[in-house]
């Protein structure tokens, strides 16, 4: 007896020592919060992708990459239509600020079909992942009750984290990869797996030439920078795609809920291949059938160049027919993109006329996008929801919406130009520099200090249309609202200051829905103000005046609200409540423009 209490005591220390570890570290927050989604005590009614996310996988990078801010109610709307988005950085709408990704096309054209419908977009897609990420997310994306989920994936596969060509990578089995993707939100395996990387870091910085320490995120994920096109690596990559690819559509049709996986694409025309001789030498004869006007030729002879690229950052052409294939074996809804750029794209060989560089599309190609997968759930049946379709709009109405300034497209520009002259796009080992850029206007100063420096993208805005509304820009400085009111329709800031707007340039009709929405969404004595003096300005002073009765309730010390009163009150005839409000008015700012004399207009109606 004694031998086996011994045994058992023995045997269980280091079990404890383990749990006493885990504890501690849960305890002390080590690598804070990897969950996918949190919940602010700022702002309670709300969840929304965690910004430290991606820590459960990176951990031989100096960058971690973050998802979208995309808020979502923490108990969702009754009836509600709650769709996830998953994907890599071209799913998150890089490299535009928040509106230019092809969700929130899918949201605005949603939201007009079913207008009684709260319609949510929740994107948890990121740069640097592929679908071992993806799979991750499962569990945590049902825990919210999505309705559906939108897939855009493959690009990122095999240099992704964990991927097979990636400097994340725990080997070329996806059955067990997933397996360590359910271990490895242990805080004990998280230290484990940090001083490992910590060591084997420093043994590779022995030696290492000084330059390296300023790689981006892009060279930081690449172990293998070379995978000829069926080469073992290649074909792993591919096996590692369709296994993961499959448990991923199982697990949702198991749960019930509807994927919609997009086709992908690239750019073909416009981007020489990074890596091969036998890539550049097809690409040179896809330009040469291009230029004598062979265009299926050309266009073939592109696909070739694309798949002989040895540094694979574009997916192979196989992936397409691939996840075609899957969405057709495990039920889910096939979205042709590619085949939807193709058609839009010049000779229907996808370039600069859609796309940034060699993968990501520009505005006009997210908005291609987002129209091919509302096009699509369309399709389907909406989704099982009460849709009138009638309601959808143009096109070209769904890009105006996505209400890109100069400002969102300079940022564009800095994120482009740091992208592009830096590796693979060139081969110099020290990282790009400005050296003596010149700003060519002020939206380009702001991005560049958003792209370059703390500035984030909401105060950008809100500098930008403050900047605009100083110089009587007044259309400017609303686009930069309307953009943050597309971005945050929970807010109702933007919605104050483009009403604001709107009334300094004498709109005070249009400023009307702004003020209406500001005061649904946060009543203030602003916007009880405003409306009110709209009201008693139209001639309805019976609705104005309470409105502004209430306005000086919760801010007594605004002599406008009072000069506005005190006119509401004389056109109800109740002449010595005006002279009232308008004597204090005078006490709050005896200068307020034409105040005193309309106090002597009052004395002399007595």
């Amino acid at each position: 007896m004694k031998r086996i209490l011994f045994w058992a005591l023995a045997l269980s220390i280091p079990i404890l020592f383990f749990v006493a570890l885990e504890l501690g570290l849960r305890w002390g927050d080590y690598r804070n919060n990897t969950d996918l989604f949190i919940y602010p005590e700022e702002i309670p009614e709300y969840g929304l992708p965690n910004p430290n996310f991606a820590s459960r996988y990176f951990f031989n990078t100096t960058v971690v990459p973050t998802p979208n801010a995309d808020l979502f109610l923490k108990r969702k709307p009754e009836g509600g239509l709650r769709i996830v988005v998953m994907g890599e950085s071209s799913a998150a709408g890089y490299p535009y600020p928040n509106n230019g990704g092809f969700a929130r096309v899918v949201r605005d054209a949603l939201q007009d079909v079913m207008p009684g419908t709260p319609v949510e977009i929740v994107n948890v897609a990121m740069s640097a992942i592929n679908t071992y990420t993806l799979y991750d997310q499962i569990d945590e994306i049902l825990e919210i009750g999505p309705d559906a989920v939108l897939i855009y994936t493959g690009h990122n596969e095999y240099y992704g984290a964990l991927g097979v060509g990636s400097s994340e990578n725990l080997g070329a089995f996806p059955g067990f990869v997933r397996f360590y993707l359910g271990i490895q939100r242990l805080k004990t395996f998280m230290l484990l797996r940090d001083g490992m990387s910590r060591a084997s870091r420093w043994i590779a910085s022995i030696g290492a030439d000084e330059t390296d320490g300023y790689q981006t995120l892009m060279q930081q994920v690449v172990a293998e920078q070379i995978i000829p096109l069926g080469s073992p690596l290649f074909e792993l990559g591919r096996i590692q795609f369709e296994s993961n690819l499959t448990a991923i559509l199982e697990r949702y049709r198991e749960a019930g809920v509807p994927v919609f996986i997009g086709s992908l694409a690239s750019n073909l025309r416009d981007h020489t291949p990074f890596e091969g001789e036998q890539a550049l030498a097809a690409y040179r004869q896809a330009k040469a059938f291009d230029q004598a006007g062979q265009t299926d030729s050309a266009r073939a002879a592109y696909l070739r160049a694309k798949d002989l690229d040895a540094l694979r950052f574009r997916a192979p052409e196989s992936f397409n027919p691939l996840i075609r294939n899957l969405a057709e074996t495990h039920g889910a809804h096939y979205v042709p993109v590619r085949e939807a750029f193709d058609a839009a794209a010049r000779d229907s060989i996808i370039g600069f006329d859609l796309m940034l560089e060699h993968l990501h599309p520009n505005a006009d190609g997210y908005h291609l996008m987002g129209m091919t997968f509302v096009q699509a759930i369309r399709e389907q049946g909406a989704l099982g929801r009460t849709a009138d379709w009638s309601r959808l709009r143009p096109a070209r109405v769904y890009r105006h919406r996505m209400a890109l300034t100069e400002l969102d497209e300079r940022i564009v520009h800095h994120r482009m130009l740091i992208l592009t002259n830096n590796w693979p796009f060139v081969k110099t080992g020290r990282p790009f520099q400005y050296g003596r850029y010149e700003f060519t206007s002020a939206a380009d100063s702001i991005a560049f200090e958003v792209v370059n420096r703390d500035l984030s993208w909401e105060p950008a805005k809100v500098a930008m249309g403050e900047w605009y509304r100083s110089r009587r820009r007044y259309q400017e400085a609303l686009a930069e609202f309307e953009g943050l009111m597309r971005d945050q329709p929970f807010n109702a800031s933007p919605f104050a200051f483009g009403a604001r707007t709107l009334l300094e340039a004498g709109y005070m009709e249009e400023a009307r829905p702004y003020l209406n929405e500001a005061h649904r969404l946060e009543p203030s004595a602003y916007t009880y103000k405003m409306l009110g003096a709209l009201e008693v300005n139209a001639d309805r002073p019976d609705t104005g005046v309470p409105l502004l009765e209430q306005s000086v309730k919760l801010n007594a010390d605004d002599a406008q609200t009072w000069y506005n009163l005190s006119g509401g009150y004389a056109k109800q005839r109740r002449f010595d409540q005006a002279l009232e409000a308008a004597r204090t008015a005078a006490r709050l700012n005896p200068n307020f423009p034409g105040l005193q004399a309309w106090i002597r207009q009052l004395e002399s109606l007595r």
